[in-house]
């Protein structure tokens, strides 16, 4: 489980970003519910939320779905498809300086209309609270001033646990896996409760690990065929840039969906400012990129040195008055050229220079690509 940022807003900085900054907006996606839920009346196709609190949000509202079988009715009377909205550049009301948890995108609301702030007693269901306090969330409800009983925010909870445990997992039989664990907690599901069929599914996994690897989900990790919380991760990801319901798991819908991008020539949305990182970006955060800078650094010293010296080298050669300058080197080198040991010193300066410039691109190319985070 995620360790979330202690609830105040110079962690919540470091951790999340900075609203002031535009530091928010670049890092959201979409997640979509794995039920019905609406807000004014109009269903919500995706909750735009924080990328580093998407998978925990996701994993609550899919024990929800669990604890409620997947029926429909039971979490319209469960007051859960009532969204109350989640991303909002705001500050805290009453503040001028300190941003609400709604800024960075880590907070989300539910039946607003039974449980407001402010109001004594709430009806947000136990089974709920529990949802999201099993992910490390923070839930308004605790707060000792006034509660806000639809609020849920991931933020350090203070080590709250859940009242009850996990529901049994609520899913259809899945095509290349068998139930290992028939009462593991869907919020666990980057864990896998579910394994190989062995042989015939392994080969299965490892097309489908291959197949995100090449649309741009690199986070997959290995082509290895054994399903793990990568492979999850990966799904995941995949079904929100999709907008594809359901919990990450392979099944035919998947597949198809998967198969149809590769034909489409559809390739992971990148976002703007990874496209335009720079080596000096991430020089400060990559120790391998600062000292690949160091080494382009000084080649080009060497190598310029080199040259200006080599020319130097041969004006000499040809004017009688300036041998005396380098009359010192030359004894030196009587059997070698002067100019041909600077050619050579410069030769090895570009050598070093291209191998750090190669690998400093292979490194911001991973960067901008996703395989680097």
């Amino acid at each position: 489980m995620t360790k979330w940022p202690k609830d105040n807003q110079a962690a919540r900085n470091a951790f999340y970003g900075d609203p002031g900054k535009g530091q928010i907006g670049p890092q959201m996606v979409p997640v979509v519910p794995p039920f019905a839920m609406y807000y004014e009346g109009k269903r919500v196709k995706a909750i735009q939320f924080h990328r580093k609190a998407a998978p925990a949000l996701l994993a609550a509202l899919n024990e929800i779905w669990d604890y409620c079988q997947h029926d429909q009715a039971k979490i319209d009377a469960a007051g859960v498809s009532r969204y109350a909205g989640a991303y909002n550049h705001r500050k805290v009301r009453g503040s001028k300086t300190k941003w609400s948890n709604h800024a960075y995108a880590a907070a989300i609301d539910l039946n607003a209309g039974e449980n407001a702030l402010g109001v004594k007693k709430g009806t947000m269901p136990q089974f709920v609270v529990d949802a999201f306090c099993r992910q490390g969330a923070m839930w308004g409800g605790w707060y000792r001033g006034r509660p806000d009983w639809m609020h849920f925010e991931f933020v350090d909870n203070g080590g709250r646990q859940p009242q009850s445990p996990p529901p049994p997992a609520w899913r259809e039989p899945v095509k290349f896996f068998d139930e290992t664990e028939p009462d593991a907690p869907a919020d666990e599901l980057e864990d896998s409760p579910l394994r190989p069929v062995l042989a015939a599914a392994s080969i299965n996994i490892e097309t489908v690990q291959r197949k995100l690897d090449r649309l741009g989900y690199h986070e997959v990790g290995g082509i290895d065929g054994i399903w793990g919380s990568k492979t999850a991760a990966a799904i995941a990801a995949y079904k929100n840039d999709k907008v594809l319901p359901g919990a990450p798991v392979i099944d035919a819908a998947l597949i198809a969906s998967i198969d149809q991008s590769i034909a489409d020539g559809w390739y992971r949305p990148v976002d703007v400012d990874r496209i335009k990182i720079t080596a000096n970006d991430i020089a400060p955060a990559v120790p391998a990129v600062k000292q690949t800078l160091w080494q382009r650094f000084w080649a080009k010293v060497v190598g310029f040195g080199a040259m200006i010296a080599a020319l130097f080298q041969g004006l000499a050669e040809q004017f009688h008055a300036a041998r005396e300058y380098v009359q010192p080197f030359t004894t030196w080198f009587r059997d070698v050229p002067g100019w041909l040991w600077f050619v050579g010193i410069a030769g090895v300066a570009l050598l070093i220079y291209l191998s750090a410039n190669k690998a400093t691109e292979s490194i911001v190319d991973a960067k901008r690509t996703g395989r680097l985070n």
